[in-house]
């Protein structure tokens, strides 16, 4: 019997700073489509097992990682830390006006 889906709820941070804050976005935006694992899985290309290794926090490859984002929707982006302020009022702003509003930066 399949365990139920993950709470889908992001975690609330833009800026992902360990392997394990990356693994709970990854949960939970398959969460939030309603995908089981086996099914995000097979939708991305990668194996069961590596998508659980993946949303525990456990070490895979980049490339994996990177093709189970783009599978769900999800970008990375490497900045210079000193724009990561800037990122995460970016990304409260948004989480406040909801998906498809515009954003307009402040001067």
């Amino acid at each position: 019997m399949p365990r139920p889906l993950p709470d889908p709820t992001p975690p609330s941070r833009a800026t992902i700073r360990t392997i394990q804050q990356l693994g709970d976005r990854i949960r939970a935006t398959r969460a939030a489509e309603g995908m089981p694992i086996d099914q995000a899985a097979s939708h991305c290309g990668v194996s069961v097992g590596m998508l659980s290794k993946l949303e525990n926090g456990k070490g895979v490859n980049l490339e994996h990682a990177l093709r189970v984002m783009d599978g769900l929707g999800l970008t990375m982006l490497a900045v210079p830390k000193a724009h990561a302020p800037w990122l995460e009022q970016a990304a409260a702003h948004a989480a406040r006006i909801g998906e498809g509003a515009a954003w307009e930066p402040h001067a």
